[in-house]
Formats: C-alpha cells, structure tokens, sequence
C-alpha cells in the first residue's frame, strides 16, 4: 500500500517534465518539492501574523458586551452592523 502511494505522489511529481526527453532526476524533483513546501510555509505564517495584528487591532474598536447584551441589541447604523458581525465571527 505505501509503495502504491508512494508511486502515484512520484508519476504526479515527475508528470510536470513528461514533455520532456531529458532524464529527471530525483535531486530536481526534491528540491521543486522543498521550494514548494517553503511558499507554503511562507503563506501560513504570512496569514497567521496578519490575523494576529487583525485581532489586536479589532479588539480597540469593540464595545464590552455580554453575550446577551449584544444578541439583544439591534444595529441602527451600517457601522454598528459590522461591529456586531465581527463580534459575532471572532477568531479564536
């Protein structure tokens, strides 16, 4: 079963130089892998950072209200209404 997985990640790697008659080797391959892995790396901890400072910089504008409070209250302007739907999906 891992020698089956193992094969169809390589057939999939390797499709990208099919076009090719030059011989690939598996250098190539692990390294175009690693570069790939890194961007994905670089990209998580872009977002995570930002969501960070997002988090930070919301909390400042949020009034403090219970739960009860707020499912309560109904937004009377457009600005209200954002506030309360970022209260209401806040990232934990």
């Amino acid at each position: 079963m891992k020698n089956k997985i193992f094969l169809t990640v390589l057939t999939i790697l390797l499709a990208e130089n099919a076009g090719y008659s030059m011989p690939v080797s598996a250098n190539s391959v692990i390294i175009k892998f690693s570069l790939a892995m890194g961007g994905v790396l670089l990209s998580t901890l872009i977002i995570y950072i930002g969501l960070t400072i997002y988090n930070k910089i919301r909390e400042k504008y949020l009034n403090e209200l219970t739960p009860e409070e707020e499912v309560l209250k109904t937004p009377k302007t457009r600005d209200e209404a954002i506030k309360f739907f970022i209260r209401k999906n806040k990232i934990q």
